[in-house]
């Protein structure tokens, strides 16, 4: 009777081929892991960057693959750059145990050091301690431009993927298919087929997240800095939780402190209204206000003719163009990600700002309500948000048409707004702030 031996594998001996045993259709004759000695050790961040933009597709194309090299970099990180550290108060002016003294308490069964021990993550993507960590450097920047007198910041803006949509993305996604060998899939995208293209974006993300960030970077550096007068910006990439699609938010200082002045100085919450009235549209060229149809929910535009698809350099009629844009990407119809309020067989509350549900789980808010003026309005969290002139659409979002026609996706603005002397704003207000974009 034969016996099968079995023999370990350790993804931190260099001298093993962990990748080409465990994944050996995605390396054909053994070659390319990351511990081949032939090219030489690569960090483990760089041979991934390589391996998932590799020409043919078929490292990004394999999820699983794709699930255990993440896993594999958050372990590698965390052994490297996590650490642990004792935090009791008995040993304060005293010297903490040394690692053999550990190692000694832990084989004779000694774990009273364990409850003793703190991890320090704060270097590890994604940890909460990272998140506290960025949300202390977001502060300090903001309490760097009051000091220099540039005030707290002005605009909350948000920049989504239209990964369907935009034309060069589509050729860029068409010319991944011909480089993979699927020349039919690629004379199909480049044809505006929307299933192929859409089933491409899928495929591969990592690319459309790179196109994503040059386009964003570009577009703000080129348009938004001159077009809204910003001068310094902090942002934060996110994945939507419905599509996984990747978006961008932006804390946003502009010159001159923009309305901030104006602001404090009104008295009345009806002339502090009038003053971000008259700064959204002379300066962001912002409205509510658009004469378009809302009353049906499935209202999506035809494959071929969505405005999205169309660049800015090629629209014949403008005003046409931002009523259609608008009713594309910049109407809200609330779902189960709005609706987070879980009371028990009563209506949910959009928390978007669009109402509360007509039937319980039917997701039938009223939308924004019509306005006659400009104003300051309260939420039932105490939160106060400013809400332009509305006497048409009650799904449209509040938004700058400037920002709509150059950028050609949903893109979100909301002006913040400040109480006190934003010379030295207070702190809670600041606070509120930061935990809105990084918590």
């Amino acid at each position: 009777m034969s016996q099968q031996r079995i023999f370990m594998t350790s993804e931190y001996d260099m001298t093993q081929s962990v990748f080409c045993n465990a994944y050996p259709w995605l390396f054909p004759g053994g070659i390319g892991d990351l511990y081949d000695m032939k090219r030489g050790v690569w960090s483990i961040r760089e041979w991934a960057k390589h391996q998932l933009r590799y020409h043919d597709g078929r490292f990004l194309d394999d999820q699983t693959f794709c699930l255990y090299l993440f896993n594999t970099i958050q372990r590698h990180t965390n052994n490297s750059q996590g650490s642990y550290f004792f935090n009791d108060d008995k040993f304060i002016g005293k010297n903490p145990p040394t690692v053999e003294e550990l190692k000694e308490a832990l084989e004779k069964g000694d774990d009273r050091y364990i409850q003793m021990l703190r991890y320090f993550s704060r270097n590890i993507r994604g940890s909460d301690n990272y998140w506290r960590m960025k949300t202390e450097e977001l502060e300090q920047w903001i309490a760097h431009h009051i000091a220099r007198g540039r005030g707290p910041p002005t605009f909350f803006i948000t920049f989504s993927c239209a990964e369907n949509w935009w034309p060069d993305l589509r050729r860029l996604l068409a010319q991944l298919e011909y480089h993979a060998g699927n020349k039919a899939t690629g004379d199909a995208i480049n044809n505006n087929n929307f299933q192929e293209i859409s089933a491409a974006a899928k495929k591969y993300p990592l690319f459309v997240n790179d196109f994503f960030m040059k386009r964003a970077k570009k577009f703000l550096d080129t348009v938004v800095k001159e077009a809204l007068g910003i001068e310094h910006y902090w942002g934060r990439i996110e994945f939507a939780p419905g599509r996984g699609q990747i978006h961008f938010h932006l804390l946003a200082i502009a010159k001159g402190r923009a309305y901030l002045d104006d602001f404090y100085k009104a008295k009345t919450m009806k002339e502090k209204a009038i003053v971000l009235n008259d700064y959204a549209i002379n300066n962001l060229d912002m409205t509510a206000d658009v004469d378009i149809k809302d009353d049906d929910p499935k209202y999506y535009p035809s494959h071929s003719g969505s405005p999205l698809s169309i660049k800015f350099c090629e629209v014949t009629n403008e005003p046409e163009d931002s009523r259609l844009l608008c009713q594309d990407c910049m109407c809200h119809f609330c779902n189960k990600y709005c609706l987070r309020n879980n009371r028990k067989n009563r209506p949910r509350t959009c928390n978007k700002g669009f109402g509360d549900e007509c039937n319980f789980m039917y997701q039938d808010t009223p939308g924004m309500p019509h306005l006659e003026e400009p104003t300051i309005f309260i939420d039932k969290k105490g939160i106060k948000h400013f809400r332009m002139k509305r006497l048409h659409s009650r799904r449209a979002v509040q938004h700058s048409k400037t920002l709509l026609k150059g950028w050609r996706a949903n893109c979100d603005i909301k002006l913040l707004l400040y109480f006190s002397n934003p010379n030295c704003p207070d702190i809670g207000e600041v606070e509120d702030v930061c935990k809105y974009i990084v918590a």
